[in-house]
């Protein structure tokens, strides 16, 4: 058992560095005809040699990451810390908290010089970083306490339901398949407001032609606006953005600050009606209703993985162990996870054309075009994905073909 899961992480691992490499190498092609003017000579070197940044960073980050588990995986540090965490607690969750807690705390402390050379080097270097040391700690620190308070909320709960439904397997699926989808419900219609006010500021949107054309749009289509914010994002980044918060025809808006500075109202109002466009087409319901899929899914693969003693013994543990069985599933999953990702990116496309030709429809065709360009150029999108990544990876169309569409309208 112990080297079907050592050949599952090297396999994934092959398989990833193909599609990046294969990736990588498409990028060189001709800037497609339609996107042109998307980037000048001087703008297109700057999006090579970022583009070759991030590549050579990311193989060598996934390699470190992958020899580490490797290295946990075969030398006993599991084992190791199975004894540590039981001698500190009788309890089977807390020492699955523990267990997890201290795994989690290396894994986050080893990734450390990683997320700063990626932000502070690579991001910095071509014009994107603008965080300080200050907020960088301070970002590392809030995410340390919400993987620590929720993640541990969440699989307290999930050990908690194993442990009453032991004897039970397709009970004890059912239930965790449940909580852990009421759980979701709950982050996405109230807890995503309160997560991003941790690390953002948010002023409203000053009164002027832009908030009108937006409020009206919205009025047009049947939603009202709770509120129109705009995310102090520039303090980490010059990458744009936009979004809609809240289920049902009551919308919060969120703008980046940087939207607003590199684009014309035409262009925002234009991204907006995009964002309208998945909420008039039942979009977030669906990805929903997908999720609630998968999480059954994923409940299914943990019971499996815990009805197997086997599976721990061979890396050293005494019997089943509920923190170091999570682990293995998401190893064992992973394979699984590509497959899915394959149908679930494709529905995600298509969704993103629908929403475009909205956006286009009501507003401004030209309008969105100019403000997918401003998109690729701002944020230094690859203009030219290999067709597997595109597949396998990319919840939203390539560019040249996003534009491509709207063109032919």
């Amino acid at each position: 058992m112990k080297w079907i899961v050592i050949g599952l992480l090297l396999a994934v691992y092959v398989f990833e560095m193909l599609v990046a490499l294969l990736n990588h190498r498409y990028r060189t092609k001709p800037i497609p005809e339609n996107l042109k003017d998307v980037y000048d000579e001087e703008g297109y070197q700057k999006w090579l040699a970022y583009s070759l940044d991030t590549h050579r960073f990311g193989l060598v980050k996934r390699g470190f990451n992958l020899a580490i588990m490797v290295a946990f995986l075969l030398l006993g540090v599991f084992a190791r810390l199975e004894e540590v965490t039981n001698a500190w607690t009788s309890s089977p969750i807390l020492a699955s908290l523990y267990f997890l807690g201290l795994f989690q705390t290396i894994v986050i402390v080893l990734g450390i010089p990683f997320k700063y050379y990626g932000m502070f080097f690579i991001e910095a270097r071509h014009g994107f970083n603008r965080a300080t040391h200050a907020t960088f700690v301070k970002d590392l620190f809030m995410q340390y306490v919400m993987i620590m308070v929720l993640g541990g909320l969440i699989v307290a709960g999930i050990h908690a339901i194993y442990l009453q439904f032991t004897g039970n397997l397709w009970t004890f699926i059912f239930v965790t398949w449940g909580m852990i989808t009421l759980v979701m419900i709950l982050i996405f219609t109230f807890l995503n407001k309160v997560f991003l006010r941790l690390f953002n500021k948010f002023s409203p949107l000053p009164e002027g032609t832009l908030r009108t054309r937006i409020e009206d749009l919205a009025s047009s289509l049947g939603f009202n606006i709770k509120s129109l914010s705009v995310m102090d994002a520039s303090r980490r980044s010059t990458k744009l953005n936009a979004f809609f918060t809240g289920i049902g025809k009551s919308k919060e808006v969120v703008l980046f600050d940087t939207l607003i500075e590199k684009m014309s109202e035409d262009e925002i109002v234009a991204v907006l009606a995009h964002e309208l466009g998945h909420a008039v087409h039942k979009d977030t319901w669906r990805m929903l209703i997908q999720q609630i899929v998968v999480i059954l899914i994923y409940a299914t693969g943990i019971g499996l993985v815990l009805g197997s003693a086997e599976l721990a013994t061979s890396f050293g543990l005494t019997g089943i162990h509920f923190g170091f069985a999570l682990i293995l599933f998401m190893i064992l999953f992973e394979p699984i996870e590509i497959l899915l990702s394959i149908p679930l990116s494709a529905l995600s496309r298509r969704a993103e054309y629908k929403a475009d030709r909205f956006a286009a429809e009501k507003t401004d065709n030209k309008a969105m075009i100019s403000a997918l360009k401003v998109l690729s150029r701002e944020d230094l999108v690859n203009l030219n994905p290999h067709p597997l990544a595109v597949i396998i990876y990319y919840s939203h169309p390539p560019m040249k073909e996003r534009v491509a569409a709207l063109e032919k309208r």
